[in-house]
């Protein structure tokens, strides 16, 4: 057979072999393994990090006995049948038969060492049993040896093979029954092994994938879960965003939706469900619904993404009430791109260059400022953005709403604060007929892509450099909070850009508060809490610290130092 043509083998050509074996034959000779060698070969790069190798010794040990009583030596390896484990049973005898040091890390592949029973489990996925010149390597042909894979029993995964070795005239029918058996036993005691908060985690997570059919993840601090559905549309730089969603539910304890863009291109929203676990951890479940194809929109010479049919996103919602005549309010956090939106949507609407009334100047001149949004109003040609309403003060206010009311030009106002019955500029809010939220950076995962290259294309256009944005780097920018929105988004692309050594913005180049992502450390629940303040005040504040500060009641320095300690610097 050695003589022959891999490619031509058949089993047919060998009546008294069972056909696995020939194939297997077949796949050692394509793979190049020489029948004549007798080292098992060791990957360097071996780590063991797995679950199964953290609990694989000690559950290996418990079984000694039983595997010694069949006069053989096993051992476990992980999904690339690498051994896991310090061989137990009967293994001076092993040592003597193999002459080499058996340690984990040797690799007992079938395109490694040929045919043998862990080799032949992992490729047929399921117990198998290799005996005498059925190996292909022929130091082996006075062994039989076996192979049964083991599966979480939570999430059915394959995760290693039991292997258990005899001589070859100990070997017998009842062998690879009983090695199964153990394999069971082990199984149960990977299953005992999970802390209770992670049971029950589990437990959600299966009831989840039953109930729900399409795509479901589960995270907690040290666990990525996703099924196949799930795997078809979420790369591995959603799974930092997709952990961000998960801890901050856990945060809150309370079940969250949101709608988000991953990286493959797929509108999803997204159901997290958070799962009890204890302090210090979290644990949530996450649904993903991809949504209707949607429409692309146009704004400032980039093609971003729109709502769905039956849910127009901002931009969609301003051009509809402008083209309806409506002058239109837009609101939302400071930074959040407001004025640009407006200024945008207006150059579209017309040819003439729009005209900006900045409400926060008018204490300068409150009396001049009035005359110059009178005299623009009331002209029918010249659209108007009336910037910063919240900035207007009480004498003003029932004057200013009348303008806007009786406004003969295009006109879009802009505010960061919510309209409610004890704001001063309630009235001027009461206004507008189309009010419009302008969503905040964290919440327009779907586009945020398209603001980098935005903020990279006026960058280069100031001094001429090029930049671009790694993978990576995105995924770390799109888990971040920004408080500051497209602000600090400028801030810190223009600060990446001059770290970069090339014209790709790498990982590394970003802050450390992005590039190294969290310092690891558990955060107790007081710590947390902490945090999520510093974020929500910074949030309310545009991202200025001095007035975060004082709203929370606490001195610059004190600010500072928590925000380093919190990496939100």
């Amino acid at each position: 057979m050695l003589k022959q043509d891999a490619r031509r083998i058949d089993p047919a050509d060998f009546p008294d072999v069972r056909s696995e074996v020939v194939m297997s034959w077949k796949r050692s000779m394509l793979a190049g393994v020489d029948p004549w060698d007798a080292e098992i070969p060791f990957d360097q790069d071996f780590t063991p990090k797995s679950r199964l190798a953290q609990v694989a010794q000690p559950i290996l040990n418990r079984l000694e006995d039983q595997i010694s009583d069949l006069s053989s030596w096993g051992f476990i390896t992980d999904r690339a049948c690498r051994l896991l484990t310090v061989v137990v049973g009967d293994s001076p005898q092993a040592k003597r038969l193999r002459q080499v040091d058996l340690r984990p890390g040797l690799c007992f592949a079938e395109d490694a060492i040929g045919t043998n029973g862990i080799g032949c489990a992992h490729e047929e996925q399921k117990a198998f049993i290799v005996s005498g010149t059925e190996h292909f390597r022929m130091n082996t042909e006075i062994l039989t040896t076996t192979g049964v894979m083991i599966r979480d029993p939570y999430t059915k995964r394959y995760v290693g093979t039991l292997g258990v070795h005899c001589r070859r005239e100990y070997g017998s029918a009842a062998l690879l029954p009983l090695v199964t058996e153990i394999a069971r036993s082990m199984e149960t005691q990977l299953l005992a092994s999970r802390a209770d908060g992670e049971r029950v985690f589990f437990d959600v997570f299966l009831r989840t994938q039953r109930r729900f059919r399409g795509p479901a993840v589960g995270i907690t601090r040290s666990l990525y879960l996703a099924n196949t559905q799930a795997r078809e549309i979420v790369r591995e730089a959603d799974e930092d965003l997709l952990r961000r969603l998960a801890e901050e539910a856990s945060v809150r304890s309370r079940p969250r939706t949101v709608r988000r863009r991953l990286s493959s291109g797929h509108a999803v929203t997204i159901q997290i469900v958070p799962v009890e676990q204890v302090r210090g951890d979290f644990a949530a479940v996450l649904t993903l619904e991809p949504e209707l194809e949607r429409k692309s929109v146009h704004f400032g010479g980039l093609q971003l993404e729109g709502g769905t049919a039956d849910r127009p996103d901002f931009r969609t919602q301003l051009t509809q009430g402008l083209n309806a005549g409506h002058a239109v309010l837009l609101t939302g956090e400071r930074g959040t791109g407001k004025r640009f939106t407006a200024m945008d949507a207006l150059r579209q609407q017309s040819s003439i260059e729009p005209v900006e009334i900045d409400g926060s100047v008018v204490n300068l001149g409150p009396a001049e400022w009035l005359r110059a949004l009178r005299s623009v109003v009331e002209v029918l040609e010249r659209p108007v953005i009336l910037s910063h309403i919240e900035e207007i003060p009480l004498d003003l206010v029932t004057t200013v709403a009348d303008l806007v009311a009786r406004a003969s030009c295009t006109l879009i106002g802009t505010t960061s604060e919510e309209a409610d019955e004890d704001s001063p500029t309630v009235f001027v809010h009461e206004s507008f007929p189309v009010v419009v939220p302008v969503p905040p950076l964290r919440d327009r995962a779907d586009e945020f892509a398209a603001l980098c290259r935005s903020i990279l294309a006026d960058l280069e256009a100031a001094d001429g450099r090029t930049g671009t944005l790694a993978t990576k780097a995105l995924a770390a920018l799109v888990a971040g909070d920004w408080p500051g929105n497209i602000r600090q988004l400028r801030q810190v692309l223009a600060t990446s850009r001059v770290r970069a050594t090339g014209h790709e913005i790498r990982l590394g180049d970003l802050p450390p508060r992005y590039g190294n992502g969290q310092s690891g450390r558990y955060l107790g629940e007081m710590e947390r809490v902490e945090r999520q303040t510093l974020i929500v005040a910074l949030r309310e504040a545009g991202g200025n610290r001095n007035i975060a500060a004082e709203k929370l009641g606490i001195s610059r320095a004190t600010i500072y130092r928590k925000l380093k300690r919190y990496e939100l610097h």
